[in-house]
């Protein structure tokens, strides 16, 4: 089964990061992909920009691109991880080993459409 690991966060959270805890923010990211590649867990992961992003609306019948993102909240999406693992519960596991939860949200959710070779 895939589930996407969202990390969320926000510019206070961002800010309380120091430099030493950075560091073994970025440390931990690489021990977490080194151990689910080993368990062939691993499909991908990546840190969203949040400074140039483009969404997509509908004005008068015609999709428009405007700058955003445009969200209620303070909060964005930081990055994500896609893992195919057994069970809600590993990916629930894996989504506990990332220290951003110490200053914000990690979601899990399961992909419900899966294609070939993905």
């Amino acid at each position: 089964m895939r589930y996407m690991i969202v990390i969320n966060t926000n510019a206070a959270a961002e800010a309380q990061w120091v430099d030493a805890e950075r560091d073994a923010l970025y440390a931990s990211h690489d021990a977490i992909i080194a151990e689910l590649v080993a368990k062939n867990e691993f499909v991908d992961s990546n840190e969203l920009d949040v400074e140039n992003v483009t969404v997509i609306g509908t004005y008068q019948g015609k999709p428009v691109a405007m700058r955003g993102p445009f969200t209620e909240g303070t909060e964005y999406v930081g990055g994500y991880y896609i893992v195919d693992v057994a069970s809600h519960e590993r990916a629930v596991e894996i989504a506990g080993q990332f220290i951003e939860g110490k200053h914000s949200t990690i979601e899990v959710r399961k992909l419900i459409h899966e294609t070939e070779g993905n």
